[in-house]
């Protein structure tokens, strides 16, 4: 079992080059401002060189009692192609879902909340009811898939926590280096069938993925309006 914190690469073409690697082109704040969810990549590749070096800045996201209580497994070539054709059948078939973390039903989260999501106010031109089926299935075409994993016997409420704050590190450097992250539930949905596929993880829960790749700039799915609540609605100040 890979010791705690580790980043293991399910990547059958070997080692990685020696270059190739990209520099951050934006400041935080406009990361976090401007990242959002791609849900449709390029054919364009990234190096190992470069998803290396997303997830060595990644690491240092801080976690309780500096526990690093996560794993990435970085998927991409065979394994990827195998992972994308098993969960279009399980998607043909029907399967019921069988994940290592229990996943809230859009029903369980207070109206409020519901009325927030993306899925109950579709945004101005956006299409109706986009293909996302098969899109889920092929991880949007991404290059690479993150599948961020905590050990078995750790707390999961925390562990998934710590395990978040590692996820959008991840992200923001990806974003800062004009490459596209979707944050996906759908690829730990059937957790039996994924541990098949990466037996690397046994011992670990699958948390969440990421799909990784080049956003296609063209595709409407890619500039549908986003919006957050008001600040006022999230926090509030005491004194």
């Amino acid at each position: 079992m890979p010791a705690m914190g580790t980043m293991v690469f399910a990547n059958p073409t070997g080692p990685p080059p020696a270059a190739e690697t990209k520099e951050p082109e934006m400041d935080v704040s406009e990361a976090i401002r401007t990242r959002r969810s791609t849900r449709e990549f390029t054919a364009q590749t990234i190096s190992r060189a470069v998803v290396t070096q997303i997830l060595d800045e990644a690491r240092w996201a801080p976690s309780w009692a500096n526990a690093q209580d996560w794993h990435v497994f970085a998927v991409t070539g065979e394994r990827l192609g195998a992972y994308k054709t098993m969960m279009a059948d399980m998607i043909d078939a029907g399967a019921d879902p069988d994940p290592d973390v229990r996943f809230p039903q859009r029903g369980d989260w207070p109206e409020y909340i519901q009325e927030r999501m993306t899925y109950r106010r579709p945004s101005p031109g956006a299409p109706a009811a986009p293909p996302q089926r098969p899109g889920l299935a092929r991880l949007y075409g991404a290059q690479w898939m993150l599948l961020f994993a905590v050990d078995e016997g750790l707390v999961t409420e925390y562990a998934c926590f710590d395990t978040g704050l590692l996820v959008q590190s991840v992200c923001l450097a990806a974003h800062s280096r004009d490459l596209g992250t979707c944050i996906m539930a759908m690829p730990v949905r059937h957790a039996a069938a994924l541990h098949e596929l990466v037996p690397e993880a046994a011992g670990r829960r699958f948390v969440i993925a990421v799909a990784l790749g080049h956003p296609d700039t063209d595709s409407p799915l890619n500039r549908v309006e986003r919006e957050r609540a008001q600040l006022a609605d999230i926090a509030t100040f005491l004194e």
